[in-house]
């Protein structure tokens, strides 16, 4: 299993796990920052929200990877495999529908004026 789960992103035992330090250093970075930012505002809530967005850019840059190596090296039966795949990474990524309802209450605010 562990074999298949490195062969789908298409790294090495040592990548994948760096790939995933890197991440897990970065998030306790941002939740000493948050906790801490939680206890005085001298430390930093706004360091904490960069490192949430590297974390989250990352995390978009590596799935395009893994997307492509999979398609790029046949390891998708066919197209409709390739797109469920795809569309499930991207519903991950796809912030739009949690912002539409501040659109919405945006719309609302202002129209009330």
């Amino acid at each position: 299993m562990l074999k298949e789960h490195l062969d789908r992103h298409g790294l090495s035992y040592r990548e994948h796990f760096g790939n995933n330090w890197s991440l897990t250093v970065k998030a306790l970075k941002s939740a000493f920052y948050t906790f801490g930012h939680g206890l005085t505002p001298k430390i930093s809530g706004m360091r904490a929200s960069e490192l949430h967005n590297e974390i989250w850019v990352e995390g978009r840059k590596a799935s395009l990877q893994d997307l492509n190596h999979r398609l790029e090296n046949g390891l998708y039966a066919n197209k409709q495999d390739a797109l469920n795949d795809y569309q499930a990474y991207a519903a991950v990524y796809n912030e739009e529908p949690l912002m539409i309802e501040f659109a919405n209450y945006i719309e609302s605010h202002y129209s009330e004026s």
